[in-house]
């Protein structure tokens, strides 16, 4: 007789790929099927149902549940991002590629990367977010015989893929912002909605220019978020984009003011608002250490759409431009960053100097409708300001971000806990940043690397 265990009979078999009397299989059923029973699913149960059989994991993988990826290319992931690269790059939409760029073997896989993406049709954005601001820096990328051979297959296989993109980002990368011409002439006017074209300059001893045509401009009518650099931006340039329907965020990057570049007039600004009554101006300042104390003078003018300033290791606090914000700015300005690495040096405490009263800072709190985001790293702050700024604006201030080292007790007025008063103003859990979250690059500037630091703020500014 048959054994059959503690049972007299034998039973079905407990087989995940099979079902119901006529014994069909799971993994039969037809593909239509499956695509709108893992459309009922959440990401995690798609992806536990793809372990079933081969025929559910291809469901897995079909175009519809990867419209959006992230490529992560790290020294240390090399495997993951080939198997990512392998298996995506062919049908995604949208491809966001977070790139190690002082590695050589990252770089390698980068090109890989972009040679696949090459040939998808689905592909509709591509939007570089690079570690660093320059490629591979164990060889000059732009001189040296290899390194020439990479940036320029990088170069080609961006402007081959262009023609199908809807948004496009270099990602701040100096050393392919210097192709912006070429990859305006390849990009496709009637598609894109995103324009990443400004850089994060490395080497200020450079005194080469990022700049394109401006009339190429006038025809790319759809784009909404567009980013250059401070080199680009004239009357002209303004003027050619009166032809865009909807822009909606111009962000500039300013480096150094060229001592050949003609300023921008206050008339130019106010005909730009005419034609985009929504788009507002990020302002983005990064290593001008010469240049920050005159930016108020030849840059900011006074019919700017004005909504960000970002001003990124200048090592000097322009309380001028500061007070300027204030006056011209009351129904635009939103948010202050101001980023030092942290010092005692007698220019880090000019804010309490009584010269400088009324504090300008307060008055941008005061007197700026919009106001909701501070940022000031480096430099000395007064307690009892940041009460009066808790004070004034309450819970409308989303973010107020200082080190508790700067902050600087001047008087024994508050007797209560500033920081806990602060906190009761903004109506909601707050604190200073103390030293062990600080980025290294902000407690010494010796001990860590500045792109790491600001290459996250800069590129939000296109999401």
């Amino acid at each position: 007789m048959e054994n059959h265990g503690e049972c007299s009979k034998p039973k079905k078999s407990k087989c995940c790929s099979s079902w119901g009397p006529t014994g069909a299989r799971w993994a039969d059923l037809p593909t239509v099927v499956l695509q709108q029973i893992f459309q009922y699913l959440s990401p995690e149960d798609r992806k536990n149902a793809s372990c079933v059989c081969r025929h559910w994991r291809e469901i897995y993988f079909h175009p519809k549940w990867w419209k959006a990826v992230t490529f992560r290319i790290n020294h240390d992931n090399i495997t993951k991002s080939k198997f990512l690269a392998s298996t995506f790059a062919s049908i995604v939409s949208k491809a966001t590629i977070s790139l190690e760029c002082l590695t050589p073997q990252c770089i390698d896989e980068f090109i890989d990367l972009l040679r696949l993406l090459h040939k998808n049709n689905l592909l509709r954005s591509l939007v570089i977010e690079p570690s660093h601001c320059r490629l591979d820096d164990s060889v000059d990328s732009l001189i040296c015989a290899g390194g020439e051979r990479r940036i320029i297959e990088i170069r080609n296989l961006i402007l081959d893929v262009l023609p199908k993109l809807r948004e496009f980002s270099l990602g701040g990368l100096e050393d392919l912002a210097y192709f912006s011409d070429s990859f305006l002439r390849n990009a496709s006017p009637s598609k894109i909605t995103l324009l990443g074209l400004a850089s994060i300059r490395d080497n200020l001893a450079i005194n080469q220019m990022n700049y394109f045509t401006p009339d190429l401009m006038s025809s790319f009518k759809k784009l909404q978020i567009l980013s250059v650099d401070y080199d680009q931006l004239s009357n002209t340039f303004l003027h050619n984009l009166k032809e865009l329907n909807d822009l909606q965020r111009l962000i500039v990057h300013v480096h150094a003011i060229p001592t050949n570049h003609s300023e921008t007039s206050n008339e130019a600004w106010k005909n730009f608002k005419v034609a985009h009554p929504k788009c507002l101006l990020r302002l983005t300042v990064v290593h001008a250490y010469m240049d920050i104390r005159k930016l108020h003078l030849q840059v900011l003018k006074e019919n700017m759409p004005l909504s960000h300033i970002k001003v990124f290791f200048c090592e000097y606090v322009n309380l001028e431009l500061l007070h300027i914000l204030s006056r011209f700015y009351k129904n635009t300005l939103r948010s202050v960053m101001w980023i030092d690495s942290l010092s005692n040096v007698p220019g880090s405490w000019k804010f309490l100097r009584p010269s400088h009263n009324p504090d300008p800072l307060v008055l941008i709190t005061w007197l700026c409708t919009q106001f909701e985001e501070l940022v000031l790293y480096g430099y000395k702050y007064p307690e009892e300001n940041l009460v009066a700024i808790g004070r004034l604006k309450g819970s409308r201030m989303k973010k107020l971000e200082i080190p508790k080292n700067d902050i600087v007790t001047e008087s024994i007025r508050y007797r209560a806990n500033p920081i806990k008063e602060v906190e009761k103003n903004l109506k909601g859990a707050w604190k200073p940043i103390y030293s062990g979250d600080l980025h290294p690059v902000i407690i010494d500037p010796t001990l860590g690397d500045s792109d790491e630091f600001l290459l996250p703020y800069i590129l939000a500014d296109l999401h």
